[in-house]
């Protein structure tokens, strides 16, 4: 009996991960893997195929970085220094990924490309942070505007280097097919990932940007202040 106790307070003591879908997007997890069922879309004509194919390319992941930022809804919570709530999640388009071949190769390629967006969030978060603490160093209490007067810019921060990532991927491993430059990617970004793990995304930021409802007593920002490298709004 005691055994059968242990055994199942193990199990207990195990972090569960169940994937978060929508029926049009699948989110990053930790844990929580791609499949080929993530991937319902189809090429338009055979034009598409050649054009991806021709170089080596046999999958389409139509992977996003999610991003909104939530502040006080009214300027009395503002002025009391109630602070503002920035949620980030990579998100999967499943009507808008497909296959053209579908093996463990291609599906550890697009894995390591889904990763990457997560990564990206990862990145943004740690930015917004330092920046903020650094922004209330000696204070006494945080001061409510610093995160979002750094979003955009930490935000497109994130979003340039999955994009640059992304494209220095394919280039150096899916096009040519080399393992051991993937090897060496592959633990790139395992290495980043767990260095960045007090930043991975929380549950709660994909139900807020599923639901895009804000919690109680916030607003959704309409008005971002511009990136601060003049970069405008970097999409990803």
């Amino acid at each position: 009996m005691k055994n059968i106790l242990c055994i199942l307070a193990l199990f207990t003591a195990l972090p569960c991960f169940a994937q978060i879908e929508t029926e049009t997007h699948a989110f990053w997890q930790p844990g929580v893997k791609l499949t080929f069922e993530m991937f319902q879309g189809t090429p338009a004509d055979s034009a598409q195929v050649k054009k991806v194919t021709d170089v080596n390319i046999f999958f389409e992941i139509a992977a996003g970085f999610w991003s909104v930022l939530d502040v006080p809804a009214s300027q009395k919570d503002l002025k009391r220094g109630k602070m503002e709530k920035p949620y980030f999640c990579a998100a999967l388009d499943k009507g808008a990924s497909f296959w053209i071949v579908r093996d463990s190769t291609e599906l550890k390629y697009a894995q390591l490309v889904w990763d990457l967006v997560e990564l990206s969030t990862r990145i943004t978060r740690r930015n917004l942070a330092e920046f903020d603490s650094k922004l209330n160093e000696g204070l006494r209490k945080p001061a409510a505007g610093g995160i979002a007067m750094h979003f955009q810019t930490a935000v497109n921060d994130g979003k340039e280097f999955g994009r640059e990532a992304t494209f220095a991927f394919f280039g150096e491993v899916v096009t040519t097919r080399d393992e051991e430059a993937f090897r060496k990617w592959r633990d790139y970004v395992d290495t980043q990932l767990q260095a960045l793990e007090a930043y991975a995304t929380r549950e709660e930021e994909i139900q807020r940007l599923i639901s895009e409802t804000p919690e109680k007593g916030y607003t959704r920002a309409t008005t971002l202040t511009p990136d601060f490298k003049g970069r405008g709004t970097i999409r990803y």
